[in-house]
């Protein structure tokens, strides 16, 4: 596979041959975890589970090893109405903390792009960090809320079609995510989905900063985006849902999702990858969605992938757990580490979220 992309005449663009110019890099990408880990058995212990047999085999089997969460018994105690204001707290902690992991000089930012997954109000996110970091007034602000694990996607293609209009700036992209906002200890009324819901998520928060100036584009640099597509599965509205009162919150994860991963998943990547005259052999990184085992797996199979393929969704899964909107970024940052991609090197992360809602991004060293 040559530097420059692909072929010209494969070039995965559009016909405008000023495309390729406005194709956006990741110049430089950061991630920010709570500095207390939990493990599985300690989690147990505070929801009330640590005696309940189906619990302490869903924690067991889903795939998670510790996670980033900020919760005690005393917190456990407070309803989530009362744990509001430490929740944005965490939150906007979380996300500086992966923005000041950039390094970068944030004086040329005039796209601010950030999510999470459940809204706590006005000002957003993006409006608190233009606050935090004095950017730009005049910055394009948006601020995605919902998407949840599919978000990766969405948010930088969004700050990609923005720099289109600003195109000698660069955009900030911000996920963060807070589940000890909204982990309540588990009842005997509960469902058997809270206790799966509980045994898969933590916390974090992530930053990207794109640009589209040439002058990116180096070996040090991240992945250029080539190409991004969102498609919501029919029918599967109601797989994924999540819901928060002032005393609780209430969630749906389908048994299905990880057959749906497996099955419905890769006929979506092969069109995708036609569209851009890639086949899936000429893939060298899989950055996947680490929404727990079964999903991982189901993509494993479905897409005929090795063990070696999905190893870095997998570490940040047994790290972090599914840190939900944030959770791609880390998968793409643990894949530049461990696998370190060569120029020229192409890489696909897929992502899964409600909606059912998979989100397909070509990546290009």
């Amino acid at each position: 596979m040559p530097e420059a992309l692909l072929p010209v005449e494969n070039r995965p663009v559009a016909s405008d041959p000023r495309a390729y110019d406005l194709l956006a890099t990741i110049s430089a990408l950061a991630s920010a975890t709570p500095e207390t880990s939990l493990d599985q058995a300690e989690v147990l212990d505070l929801l009330g589970l640590a005696d309940n047999g189906f619990a302490k085999e869903v924690f067991a089997r889903c795939g998670v090893r510790t996670r980033g969460l900020e919760v005690s018994s005393e917190s456990l105690e407070r309803t989530l109405q009362q744990r509001t204001e430490l929740t944005e707290e965490q939150l906007m902690r979380l996300a500086t903390q992966a923005v000041d992991g950039l390094g970068a000089d944030l004086s040329e930012v005039g796209v601010v792009v950030t999510a999470n997954y459940y809204s706590l109000g006005g000002p957003t996110l993006a409006h608190r960090l233009v606050d935090h970091y004095a950017l730009r007034p005049d910055a394009d602000k948006y601020h995605i809320v919902g998407v949840g694990c599919a978000s990766a996607v969405p948010l930088l293609r969004l700050a990609s079609q923005a720099l289109r209009d600003r195109p000698a700036e660069k955009a900030l992209v911000v996920a963060a995510e807070s589940t000890s906002g909204f982990l309540s200890p588990v009842t005997a009324d509960d469902e058997k989905v809270k206790i799966v819901g509980s045994a898969l998520f933590g916390d974090g928060a992530a930053a990207a900063l794109l640009s589209l100036e040439a002058a990116e584009r180096g070996h040090a640099a991240g992945p250029r985006i080539v190409a991004t597509a969102v498609h919501q599965l029919p029918g599967t509205l109601d797989h994924v849902r999540f819901a928060v009162t002032g005393e609780d919150t209430h969630m749906r994860m389908a048994r299905e999702l990880p057959a749906l991963a497996e099955t419905g998943v890769p006929e979506l990547v092969h069109e995708f990858l036609d569209r851009h005259q890639v086949d899936v052999g000429m893939i060298d990184h899989w950055p996947l969605h680490p929404g727990g085992r079964g999903i991982i797996e189901g993509l494993q199979r479905g897409l005929g992938l090795s063990a070696e393929d999905v190893a870095p969704s997998a570490a940040v899964l047994s790290e972090h757990g599914n840190v939900g909107t944030p959770s791609a970024f880390l998968v793409l940052q643990r894949t530049i580490a461990d696998r370190e991609p060569q120029p020229g090197q192409l890489g696909l992360a897929i992502t899964i979220g409600p909606g059912v809602t998979i989100g397909l991004m070509l990546l290009q060293w």
